[in-house]
């Protein structure tokens, strides 16, 4: 499997929508020609402080980061954004970026992945299939059900995480992640240290 890195970017901006996946997608799109047909890409979701106006809105100032999770032949392609505009919420502005390397950790944690239904029994089973099917061991806790814009529509869908995964299956699901709707910031796995967030 080719190897798989994350080009994060200083950003530099006012309020986003919380919930911007899609508009971000699009967005990055234009700038980015091959974007589209990279089924391998995955876009994180932009992180920021909670703004005065509550959940429906995000300060970025200038910590946040944008954050493209690419084959490490592709990143270079990504450095075209450096410099550019992006039209989202109040504007963004995209610095420099940097190359971030993979690393494995036996807990992995994703804020949103894309579910067919609000059924959380069915949506385990599948994520369970799909581990499965990837040769992956580990334990899964799902957290709360959440909705964000897609194509037109609102998806649901429930934050995950995986726990007690060798080093090789921690590298792989950070790679691949699960289900569907990478590009709109959904299924990617990161590292983190503790259970707890997965009620978040």
């Amino acid at each position: 499997m080719p190897e798989v890195v994350d080009v994060a970017f200083v950003l530099k901006g006012g309020t986003i929508p919380s919930d911007h996946g899609w508009s971000l997608y699009r967005l990055l799109a234009e700038q980015l020609a091959w974007l589209d047909a990279d089924e391998t890409a995955g876009v994180h979701p932009i992180r920021g402080a909670r703004s005065g106006n509550g959940a429906a809105e995000l300060y970025v100032g200038g910590r946040g980061r944008l954050m493209l999770r690419l084959q490490r032949e592709r990143a270079q392609l990504a450095f075209a954004l450096s410099g550019t505009r992006l039209d989202l919420g109040e504007g963004v502005e995209i610095g420099a970026p940097q190359l971030r390397t993979l690393f494995a950790h036996s807990t992995l944690y994703s804020r949103f992945v894309a579910a067919e239904s609000d059924d959380e029994v069915e949506f385990l089973r599948g994520v369970n299939a799909e581990l499965q099917q990837a040769g992956i061991a580990c334990k899964v806790v799902l957290g709360k059900l959440r909705r964000a814009d897609g194509a037109g529509a609102q998806m649901p869908g429930f934050s995950v995480m995986l726990h007690e995964l060798s080093p090789e299956h921690s590298l792989a699901m950070q790679q691949t992640g699960l289900g569907a709707g990478r590009k709109l910031g959904c299924g990617i796995f990161v590292p983190h240290r503790s259970a707890a967030a997965v009620g978040s």
